[in-house]
């Protein structure tokens, strides 16, 4: 046995048990969030959607990262390859019941995420390139007192994101193209590609790679939803039947998936929060870098983000799956992740050009969710040592994790990077949780702000004194 599945078989016997610790917690504090923000992720959807929106010309104007930006940066990191190969994968091994828990999850989810954004913004730092950097390690630090927690956790993101993630968006994007374009030592080459163009983009710096998203991520989520329509409308007769599956195996898996109720939901759940990073942290460190006048409103912005991704971006790639017939029909092609998705297209009047059409969509979701995760690391990298060599260090560290992992199978990657992003999410939502009460008072101070007819509430750090820890917000003062 070589080292690679030694590596594989050790990662995948731990996993179960550590996802549904997770979710447990997850979930729990999830339900929690949501009633103590009275359903703000439902209720006020309206004023959140416009907040996402809004300062679009914004950022072209000012040195530091905008809140649309910050917005379009956590949207590259969630779109990635999961709402294609994760949602397609999520059917195959957890039947199409597993949809409906991925919808659960991101309604639960998009609470917690308003609160670890929020959190971010409330204790984020300005560092030596002048920029605002934040998240779970700066949170843990300031907002309970330790800076060991802090690093302990600087460095799981670090892993989980800058490595784990990147690798699997890395090594997905390469198994779409080689599978789209046959030549000799086509892997290679592919993550040559990848890599430098996401070298270019990563050492321009976080305002850079704002911009990059500004202008690629809103337009390929857009182009996605309407290939993925044109798709399910060629297939228009099965659109009752595969929504009539979502909802009948939601709660009694299909026989040749095997695992009942708990197979759906574990599955389901997991590849949601693999989807719209809810609870992990990851976002967070992107929330903590846009310049806001609240906090709250970036908390706001990227709940928002949740639902986007997931009821939204996965639900038209589910359909697309599910529209190809009965379940049957579809495990019987014996394909999962992206593969199952360009057999399914390929099948429709799309015909071949269907593989290459979701390579490319595949290769450019996967570049932006990775310098999405570059940035995470960055600003975990600089709370543990902010100087320039050290960042160009880790960038180089990402540019070959982007390489090696193109040449690496998807499912070992896959194995890995799902344990440590439920070792973070355990992590990260047990300190959100202790930290939740400054959460919610910047959260009753932006809508006491809003109730007296404030348009745009400003925050300062008076405003919550009777909370802990205050006296280490440092750029609201």
């Amino acid at each position: 046995m070589g080292i690679v599945e030694t590596v594989d078989n050790f990662f995948t016997s731990i996993n179960g048990y550590v996802w549904w610790a997770a979710l447990i917690l997850l979930v729990v504090f999830g339900i929690f969030f949501t009633i103590k923000l009275k359903g703000l992720q439902i209720l006020k959807i309206n004023e959140t959607s416009k907040l996402s929106f809004s300062g679009i010309q914004e950022g072209k104007t000012k040195s530091k990262v905008s809140s649309f930006e910050a917005f379009c940066i956590g949207m590259g990191a969630r779109i990635g390859v999961g709402n294609i190969a994760g949602v397609a994968t999520a059917i195959v091994t957890g039947g199409p019941g597993a949809i409906f828990w991925m919808w659960v999850f991101a309604i639960i989810g998009s609470a917690t995420s308003f609160m670890e954004s929020t959190l971010a913004q409330v204790f984020k730092e300005k560092k030596e390139d002048g920029q605002y950097y934040g998240g779970p390690a700066y949170y843990a630090t300031k907002g309970l007192g330790s800076r060991p927690l802090g690093i302990f956790v600087a460095i799981m993101l670090i892993l989980t994101f800058g490595i784990g993630f990147v690798g699997v968006q890395a090594t997905n994007a390469t198994s779409a193209l080689t599978g789209a374009f046959d030549f000799g030592n086509n892997a290679l080459v592919f993550g040559l590609i990848i890599m430098a163009v996401a070298g270019i983009i990563i050492f321009g710096g976080v305002k850079r790679i704002a911009r990059f998203s500004t202008k690629v991520v809103p337009l390929m989520a857009l182009l996605w939803i309407i290939f993925a329509f044109v798709a399910i409308a060629l297939n228009w007769q099965n659109i009752g039947n595969a929504f009539g599956m979502i909802f009948e195996y939601a709660f009694d898996a299909p026989a040749l998936v095997g695992g009942g109720l708990g197979t759906a939901m574990i599955i389901g759940m997991r590849r949601g929060i693999f989807s719209n990073e809810a609870g992990l942290g990851s976002i967070a460190n992107v929330a903590a870098s846009a310049d806001t006048s609240h906090p709250a409103k970036q908390g706001m912005i990227q709940s928002f983000g949740v639902l986007v991704d997931t009821l939204i971006v996965c639900t038209v790639t589910a359909l697309v799956v599910l529209s190809f017939g009965t379940f049957e029909s579809i495990y019987a092609l014996d394909l999962s992740g992206a593969n199952l998705v360009q057999a399914v297209m390929s099948s429709t009047a799309i015909g071949s050009a269907a593989n290459y059409i979701i390579a490319g969509f595949m290769l450019i979701f996967a570049f932006t969710s990775m310098i999405g995760y570059y940035t995470m690391s960055e600003s975990n990298v600089r709370f543990i040592k902010d100087n320039k060599m050290t960042i160009n260090i880790v960038r180089i560290i990402v540019l070959l994790v982007i390489l090696l992992s193109s040449l690496v199978s998807t499912s070992v990657l896959d194995h890995i990077s799902d344990t440590f992003n439920a070792l973070m999410g355990l992590v990260n939502i047990l300190i959100v949780a202790v930290l939740s009460p400054i959460a919610f008072a910047v959260y009753k101070d932006y809508r006491a702000q809003k109730k007296a007819g404030i348009e745009e509430p400003e925050f300062h750090r008076d405003s919550i004194k009777d909370v802990k820890h205050t006296e280490n917000i440092t750029e609201w003062e």
